[in-house]
């Protein structure tokens, strides 16, 4: 859980290594999954953040350049493809997976969905010690302060972004053009620890229309009347989700290079900030006390846990070292 440098990893690929990286997917999908998490938090502790930034940010004019000579070798090392198609793989499966199975579980009516929250709000504050202290590693004692200072103000835009209320939401395909727009901006969220894309498109009012295309789809429940302007939504969103990464990257990777301690520092004050929508009684007041309870020792067990895991591979590295 380390942070990964900017650059490619130059160790060599093996079949763990791609497990590690599929592994390291479906997280990341199934944080992207729930509104209130970000795919971007678990890269991060996973440190594969700078890696997975990089590679995405590589698809500039050299790699077109490679292309159209041919030099498919070339390509395959500038995009880095052993480390991002298993990642991807995982991504893909973890958000399918994940859009059909925790969305049930999240529903305001459903009994399982404090307990869920509080698993995952456990999970980020142990994230945010984590991200925390590598910014302190990072920094000289005389930056501490206005890093601390760049972590409050990313805690206060996250808590403000989070505060809106949901809208009512559509269920039929909107503008275009403004799918588009929630595409770009809801992936850009999504490879920022601590803003969820999930979430963004709730205050669109397009998260639920557009999680039920893959999900009617795969249920075998799509309506063949609308089924095709459904599916032209689906994809300008991905179109938009497409540019959004390309370009975003590109502006972290720059920021990531020159800025590492205070970028940092404004991502973990984002993972606080917007932990707000991961409390388990942020919508509802807790049915009885045992669910409290229940929530708490959720809670404690998850950051302990993250924590935990941290230490355990680190003493693995040193020994390895």
């Amino acid at each position: 859980m380390s942070q990964a440098t900017t650059e490619h990893d130059t160790t060599p690929e093996n079949n763990n290594s791609y497990i590690k990286h599929v592994l390291c997917g479906l997280m990341m999908g199934a944080a992207d999954a729930v509104p209130g998490v970000s795919g971007g938090t678990v890269a991060l502790v996973l440190g594969i953040y700078n890696r997975l930034v990089t590679a995405i940010s590589h698809v500039d004019r050299q790699l077109f350049r490679h292309i159209k000579k041919r030099e498919w070798a070339e390509v395959a090392k500038r995009l880095d493809l052993k480390f991002v198609i298993p990642l991807g793989m995982g991504i893909a499966v973890g958000l399918l997976v994940f859009v059909m199975a925790i969305h049930e579980l999240i529903e305001d009516d459903q009994p399982a969905r404090p307990y869920v929250f509080a698993l995952f709000f456990g999970a980020i504050i142990g994230s945010s010690y984590l991200v925390a202290r590598l910014v302190k590693e990072k920094s000289s004692s005389g930056k501490i302060i206005a890093l601390l200072g760049l972590g409050i103000l990313g805690a206060c835009f996250a808590f403000w972004i989070t505060s809106f209320e949901e809208p009512k939401h559509i269920d039929s395909a909107h503008n275009l053009g403004f799918l588009f727009i929630c595409g770009t901006i809801a992936i850009s969220a999504m490879i920022l620890p601590g803003i969820s894309g999930s979430y963004l498109l709730i205050i669109f009012g397009v998260f639920n229309y557009l999680s039920g295309i893959p999900k009617a789809l795969l249920k075998g429940q799509a309506d063949p009347e609308g089924l095709s302007d459904d599916l032209l939504a689906f994809a300008v969103f991905a179109v938009g989700c497409l540019v959004g990464l390309l370009c975003f990257s590109k502006v972290l990777r720059w920021l990531l290079k020159h800025y590492e301690p205070q970028t940092m520092a404004i991502m973990c004050g984002f993972m606080i900030g917007a932990i707000r929508k991961l409390w388990p009684w942020e919508k509802t007041a807790p049915d009885s006390t045992s669910e409290v309870i229940g929530c708490i020792v959720i809670i404690i067990i998850a950051t302990v846990g993250v924590i935990g895991i941290d230490l355990v591979v680190r003493r693995m590295k040193n020994k390895n070292a």
